[in-house]
């Protein structure tokens, strides 16, 4: 049993990040699918979407659920996808950025908590505040 990547985010950001991590990297490592949530969708046709994606990856992968922001329609579509009886296990991580996809990526051989668990370190460990020039050199 292996680890599959959703994708759910507002129009192109979740598009963008991953076809940027995946040039980083070459190829992916991890199966995915990616829905793009517009601005005339609601939760509803979100979910709907949502659940032929999982269906489409494979039935014996965990699912490994990321969306841009926590709150809004795509992390709610996600959550709805919790309440969905399945035999594959899935966690949501929010707050997608590209050192998260990243991660993701690097570890893909790793259960879905401990990805959730790499992922998320990545995107926190990657957040700086900088105030002055950074020598280069």
């Amino acid at each position: 049993m292996g680890v599959s990547l959703l994708l759910i985010t507002h129009d192109d950001i979740g598009s963008s990040l991953l076809n940027t991590a995946i040039n980083m990297m070459g190829v992916s490592p991890i199966t995915y699918k990616n829905l793009i949530i517009t601005s005339q969708m609601d939760i509803e046709q979100g979910y709907t979407q949502a659940i032929q994606l999982c269906s489409e990856l494979d039935s014996n992968d965990d699912i490994l659920i990321v969306t841009d922001m926590y709150g809004s329609t795509p992390s709610n579509v996600a959550a709805k996808l919790l309440e969905n009886t399945s035999k594959q296990r899935r966690i949501i991580l929010t707050g997608l950025n590209l050192p998260m996809l990243v991660k993701i990526m690097n570890y893909a051989h790793l259960d879905v908590s401990e990805l959730a668990q790499k992922a998320c370190s990545g995107a926190t460990e990657s957040i700086f505040i900088i105030e002055h020039p950074i020598d280069c050199h």
